[in-house]
């Protein structure tokens, strides 16, 4: 009895563990799909045959490593590979949020890469500040240096309209389980960081550029 008991048990808990697998195979698996966002955050050929998901905080100092090896890729094959930013602004990291925002309301006025390069370029000089109040004044004054209206910026900034486009990839970042900053989402598989966006993440792009 006791043999055909934990015969049974084993059986069982077999069973329990195939259906959490089963379960839990959404969360590791990224299925292609073709991310969106507002034209001025998509750099790139519009059929590409690669399109790069990038997740990222423009207070994430690995985010700021990341983004030189990004345009390397893409310098590679500028006729084939696309980047798309998407926000993973995290709520511990206090200026996150109102960064992303900022750079919304550059993207509105066509400057959203040039604000993107300008945030990780003086990442260290504004995330160390003590308050969002703090940075507000370097944030716009960056607007202002790439030629923007730091007033219209600022209204912009205002603008809850605004806040919602940031919240939306927010939303989508958790739904893609996107759990770490920077996240590059290529063809259907994930690639978390630098180093394996360098690595296996180009041979995945080399991979989808030879079909």
């Amino acid at each position: 009895m006791k043999t055909r008991a934990n015969r049974s048990l084993a059986a069982a808990l077999l069973v329990l563990a195939v259906t959490a697998a089963l379960a839990g195979g959404p969360r590791l698996l990224t299925p292609s799909w073709e991310p969106k966002a507002p034209d001025y955050r998509r750099h790139g050929p519009a059929g590409a045959m690669a399109v790069i998901a990038a997740f990222s905080d423009f207070q994430c100092p690995s985010c700021a490593a990341a983004a030189p090896h990004l345009k390397s890729i893409q310098a590679l094959y500028p006729d084939k590979v696309a980047v798309v930013f998407k926000h993973r602004a995290w709520d511990f990291h206090q200026h996150s949020r109102q960064a992303a925002i900022f750079s919304e309301c550059a993207g509105k006025a066509g400057k959203f890469w040039e604000y993107h390069d300008k945030l990780f370029d003086t990442q260290s000089t504004w995330a160390v500040l003590p308050s969002s109040a703090a940075s507000l004044p370097l944030l716009t004054g960056y607007a202002k240096e790439l030629g923007l209206d730091p007033k219209a910026i600022e209204a912009c900034a205002a603008d809850p309209a605004t806040d919602a486009l940031v919240a939306a990839d927010l939303k989508e970042a958790d739904e893609k389980w996107v759990n770490s900053t920077p996240t590059f989402l290529i063809g259907g598989k994930r690639f978390v960081g630098t180093n394996q966006l360098r690595t296996t993440g180009l041979n995945r792009v080399e991979d989808l550029l030879k079909k």
